[in-house]
């Protein structure tokens, strides 16, 4: 069953690590009241409030382990950003009087970098109606 867009005209994902909560900040202070979506932040440290639309949730989301031990940076967000592509990028999003904003952040990660990559690829494809 193909999922629908949700009635707010604004859907938003952002994603990234501490370092990059003053920029997704500064885009939330931006957004209309009625954006839905998500922040999802990689880190192991409790975050601060951040002053979001109503209907836009923060999680964080631990940082992943490669098979040596060593963290990967980037990996958490870019999980998270597949996820909501697979739930919320609807196949009819072109029909719909929506917008879709996403953006992650993690500089330096080749794992987020490879999510923005598809992301960004998602969301022109779906919105091209193609």
């Amino acid at each position: 069953m193909a999922r629908t867009v949700p009635d707010p005209s604004v859907h938003v994902f952002l994603g990234g690590v501490p370092d990059d909560l003053v920029t997704i900040e500064a885009m939330l202070a931006t957004m209309p009241m009625c954006t839905y979506g998500q922040v999802v932040i990689e880190s192991t440290d409790e975050l601060p409030l951040l002053d979001l639309p109503r209907r836009v949730q923060v999680r964080r989301v631990p940082p992943v382990s490669d098979a040596f031990g060593d963290i990967t940076v980037g990996e958490g967000v870019a999980r998270a950003a597949d996820a909501w592509l697979d739930e919320w990028m609807p196949e009819d999003a072109a029909e719909k009087p929506c917008s879709f904003h996403a953006w992650i952040g993690c500089e330096g990660s080749p794992a987020a970098r490879a999510a923005a990559a598809r992301v960004d690829h998602s969301l022109r494809a779906g919105l091209s109606g193609s």
